[in-house]
């Protein structure tokens, strides 16, 4: 990823999280994907994901993680499985209902608040909030 937008002169691209307006609503969404929607290169150059990057956010998962460095910890039987489990899921689950229900809280937070949000296929429909042991779904 060329690192020239984020040392633009006028308008640094910036790691950002959801307005916490909208995250009132039930709307959260990741930095990790927000900087790729905020990227203006990625409509033309993509997006690259390095799938050996492991990263966990809390210390036990950190350390689930990295015991298993020199393993095959994504091994290729496991990569096909998840595959098609992941495909059955989307045949009997549709994403649409969730996309509907984000489309209309953005829009009715736009109309209210004045605000705009980019990013609307990274957001999901929950709420995280910060305890004192890292983060908690509401």
């Amino acid at each position: 990823m060329d690192a020239k937008p984020f040392y633009h002169d006028k308008h640094p691209l910036r790691f950002r999280g959801v307005a916490d307006s909208l995250a009132e609503l039930h709307v959260e969404g990741s930095e990790c994907c927000l900087i790729h929607v905020d990227n203006p290169q990625s409509k033309t150059q993509g997006v690259w994901l390095n799938p050996k990057v492991r990263v966990g956010y809390s210390g036990t998962a950190y350390e689930q993680v990295v015991r298993h460095k020199f393993s095959r910890w994504l091994g290729p039987l496991r990569v096909l499985s998840k595959l098609w489990e992941n495909r059955i899921r989307r045949w009997f689950t549709s994403p649409w209902f969730q996309e509907r229900v984000i489309s209309r809280r953005i829009s009715g937070w736009s109309r209210d608040s004045g605000g705009v949000e980019h990013g609307g296929l990274c957001l999901v429909n929950e709420m995280q909030v910060l305890v004192a042991n890292g983060w908690a779904h509401v």
